[in-house]
């Protein structure tokens, strides 16, 4: 057998080629940078503002919100969108299915892969989302592509990291190139993805109201890197980075946000949320934004209605700017699949193990903030109702100061109703399902019939809600 002979100046100038072409690729390599626009108006439709959908009832806001949580999360957020889709309702004289009513979905991290794939594709997510992601060892896949060689050349790039491939990877197995301009469709809902601003420590929403101060364009975004940015776990993922093109645009800030400045009063979370505005237009300061995983800043994807309720004195105000003052039923649907860790260390005398103890110290807070948060949404969303029945009722009687109407007819006719549905893992009745779908983890794989039990849970949960059969029974 002969064996091709290489001399060792040969073997240098060959190893020399592809170490330059291996710089060369690094050196080109670059995360995609954000577009920058010259007024405001191109980035505002991406907002609530403007997603009136002419063939939705105006007398019902629904908005559905997907927690945090891998793979466990976009099941149990999938389970839920399948079970509203068999859901028939009765509005303005027609069957609809529930699932055609959803105005807006506020997702985090796993459930932000559910609520993207939906916004962009409607109904084919229940074709092919389960094998596409849900049923797919995704974990294992970005993990190959992080030691493969073919990705070492880009790695080296000072501008383009971890999470630049990850979006790479969720472009190409799930949304196939789509920017924000595609979310567009008339009859699907607004799809709000959150992460988390990193240096203020802030939640960062994908829409027109947050892209607006930094000057930036949303339509040409892609959506997978939006959706790696709510899910990047600091450490195994980089920072999704925007650039920040603050003072080049037509943007002033929202004379709520002004106000709330010049009052200072700090303690209030209108006042809060007007100094991050405030913070992007320090452009020198805040040059780049750094995004991620939404569950940082708040892992329900609830933290979403509650700052936007909050730039006004009540929430009929709000509707009324909104031109959602018909609305006469809100109803919110919290999906919040967060899972329990194993304590066993409680039985034992001695020192807990390290790796419990840190796995124990990054949920505490979390499960601890998450928890008031929805605590939080419980006590503002009867008063919501006061405000939304008083704001209705004042409208009324008004339009029936010149007829002959009775105070009963006309509070039958203007009282507003809430709803507040709770889709929650340690809300199932059986205790050894409970225990099951309590443990399983977060992570990006799991067993396909582990995905069977999440949706199914997704299903039992939401039929044993007492408010959701309220709300179905009040639609019929």
């Amino acid at each position: 057998m002969r064996y091709l002979k290489i001399s060792k100046p040969l073997f240098l100038n060959i190893f020399a080629v592809l170490m330059t072409a291996l710089v060369m690729n690094a050196c080109t390599a670059h995360y995609t940078v954000n577009n920058k626009i010259t007024t405001i108006k191109s980035v505002e439709r991406y907002s609530l503002r403007y997603n009136a959908v002419a063939d939705k009832s105006d007398e019902l806001l629904l908005i559905l919100t997907f927690s945090g949580g891998g793979t466990r999360a976009a099941a149990l957020s999938y389970g839920v969108l399948q079970a509203l889709a068999d859901t028939r309702i009765a509005l303005g004289g027609e069957q609809r299915r529930l699932l055609d009513e959803i105005d807006v979905i506020s997702s985090v991290s796993g459930g932000s892969f559910t609520s993207a794939y939906y916004g962009l594709f409607g109904d084919r997510i229940f074709e092919d989302f389960e094998t596409k992601f849900l049923k797919r060892n995704v974990e294992g896949e970005l993990a190959l592509k992080f030691i493969s060689p073919s990705s070492w050349s880009k790695l080296m790039s000072s501008y383009y990291a971890r999470s630049d491939l990850a979006a790479d990877y969720f472009d190409e197995i799930l949304y196939e190139g789509k920017v924000f301009g595609d979310f567009q469709v008339p009859w699907l809902p607004l799809i709000a993805i959150n992460a988390t601003d990193i240096a203020l420590g802030t939640q960062f929403t994908f829409l027109g109201d947050q892209f607006a101060p930094i000057c930036a364009d949303l339509s040409s975004y892609p959506v997978s890197r939006a959706v790696t940015a709510s899910a990047a776990v600091p450490g195994p993922f980089s920072s999704i980075v925007l650039k920040n093109y603050a003072g080049t645009c037509d943007y002033q800030l929202p004379e709520w946000a002004a106000r709330a400045i010049r009052e200072r009063l700090v303690n209030t979370r209108r006042y809060q949320d007007a100094n991050t505005l405030a913070s992007y237009i320090d452009v020198e300061r805040f040059a780049y934004i750094h995004l991620f995983d939404g569950g940082i800043s708040d892992n329900l994807g609830v933290r979403f209605i509650l700052n936007y309720t909050a730039q006004s004195d009540n929430i009929w105000q709000q509707l009324k700017a909104l031109d959602l003052q018909n609305t006469r039923k809100l109803a919110i649907i919290v999906v919040n699949a967060r899972n329990r860790m194993a304590i066993d260390f409680a039985k034992e005398r001695q020192s807990a193990p390290i790796i419990d103890t840190i796995g124990l110290i990054s949920s505490i807070p979390l499960d601890r903030y998450s928890f008031d948060t929805l605590d939080l949404l419980r006590r503002n969303i009867k008063s919501w109702e006061k405000s939304m029945t008083d704001g209705r009722c004042k409208n009324f009687k008004t339009a029936t100061d010149q007829k002959k109407t009775d105070s009963d007819t006309r509070d039958r006719n203007c009282a507003a109703t809430t709803y507040l549905i709770e889709v929650s893992l340690d809300r199932t009745p059986a205790e050894s399902e409970r225990r099951k779908l309590l443990s399983l983890p977060t992570s990006f794989s799991l067993e396909p019939e582990d995905v069977d039990l999440l949706k199914a849970a997704a299903r039992e949960l939401l039929s044993a809600s007492d408010e959701f059969q309220r709300l179905v029974s009040d639609l019929q």
